[in-house]
């Protein structure tokens, strides 16, 4: 993959001077062709100083106050699996809050700026490119986006610097090869965000999507032992094509080094391995009744009686007082054409081969 679309604008603008060179120093620096995005991150940050200044006078104090009153709702699952699928579904409860596109944007500062919300969402993209659905800068959003804002272990950040996926990869999301501080780092700039949101919505529980959260059950246990875990999964054969297809298009607007088409395909075969495996080792680590398993193929299929029983298995209120909101959110997306994947049977046995423990373990077949 060459050196991306004209497109310079890039979601990393709202981040701290420091954590910016911070990560141009541990990555590698910008490839060539990649210059403006580079430009227009380090101008907008420079810019950003004095209002980061004021909003950390003005709100840090109340915000390290504010408690999570109410375990979150992480909703887990591969990238592609129908985890944005799901929590926008689960978004549509007024009782429940979500970190959203704006959130992710400026975690610092999107107190100060909401006022000149609507300018600022210009600097966006109009589209998400792994869908190509328009943007909501107040709709649900992936929550470790926010975290490649406010520091260096993001799963956005392989997408960032794809010449150092790998080594990302393993340490953002297994934490592999990093000591107790930089992990207490993490966990600090997690709690920091959830408590920001917690704060922007008077208290109400957060539901929270994050893929990079499958394999990160351990550390999540230990900040909200409480906490509610629903997993989808969906047929690793469309998963496939779908995250490939999906990581194309994300790092050709996002990013910052370039890559090749059989890097992108090495880091789909082998981190769909790596989170799932650790999830499978992971999940009994949850106490009883606070994980719910669910599949893509009968949330589309029967969307209202599946979202009943996750709200009753994980004791959740709400479920009839957010009922006709979901519907609401159902009848808007009955237009909604899903992507067609052309399978290749070579592939499909590659997929086979690889993904064969997660494949057996669900009873997925090829889609014919």
């Amino acid at each position: 993959m060459k050196g991306g679309k004209k497109e310079f604008r890039h979601p990393l603008f709202g981040t701290s001077i420091s954590n910016w060179f911070r990560l141009l120093i541990d990555h590698g620096g910008v490839d060539r062709g990649f210059f403006l995005r580079a430009v227009f991150i380090t101008f907008i940050t420079i810019i950003m100083l004095p209002f980061r200044f004021i909003s950390k006078l003005i709100y840090d104090k109340k915000i390290a106050k504010t408690p999570i009153s109410y375990p979150p709702i992480f909703i887990i699952g591969h990238w592609r699996s129908g985890t944005t699928y799901l929590h926008e579904l689960m978004s549509q409860d007024p009782g429940l809050a979500h970190v959203s596109v704006w959130h992710t944007l400026f975690p610092y500062n999107f107190l100060l700026f909401e006022s000149i919300k609507a300018d600022l969402a210009k600097l966006l993209p109009a589209t998400r490119p792994m869908d190509m659905m328009k943007i909501d800068v107040d709709g649900p959003y992936e929550d470790d986006a926010g975290l490649a804002v406010l520091g260096r272990l993001s799963f956005f950040h392989c997408i960032h610097f794809p010449r150092d996926a790998e080594r990302q990869f393993l340490q953002s999301i297994l934490f592999e090869g990093l000591d107790e501080k930089e992990i207490k780092i993490f966990k600090k700039n997690y709690l920091y965000l959830l408590k920001a949101v917690t704060f922007a919505n008077n208290g109400k529980r957060l539901v929270l999507k994050n893929p990079a959260n499958t394999a990160r059950i351990k550390q999540l246990l230990e900040m909200f032992p409480d906490a509610r875990f629903i997993h989808i999964c969906r047929n690793p054969y469309l998963v496939y094509y779908s995250t490939k297809k999906m990581r194309t298009r994300v790092l050709d607007i996002f990013a910052l080094q370039k890559t090749t088409a059989e890097d992108i395909e090495g880091h789909v075969i082998n981190d769909y391995v790596r989170l799932m495996k650790r999830y499978f080792e992971d999940k009994d680590k949850i106490p009883k009744g606070q994980l719910v398993e669910v599949r893509y193929e009968d949330l589309i299929a029967d969307p209202i009686s599946q979202m009943q029983q996750i709200y009753s298995k994980l004791r959740l209120e709400g479920f009839e007082d957010s009922k006709k909101f979901m519907e609401q959110y159902l009848g808007r997306q009955r237009e909604y054409k899903k992507n067609v994947h052309v399978i290749d049977k070579e592939k499909i046995q590659v997929i086979e081969k690889e993904w064969e423990f997660a494949i057996r373990r669900w009873g997925h077949k090829p889609p014919q």
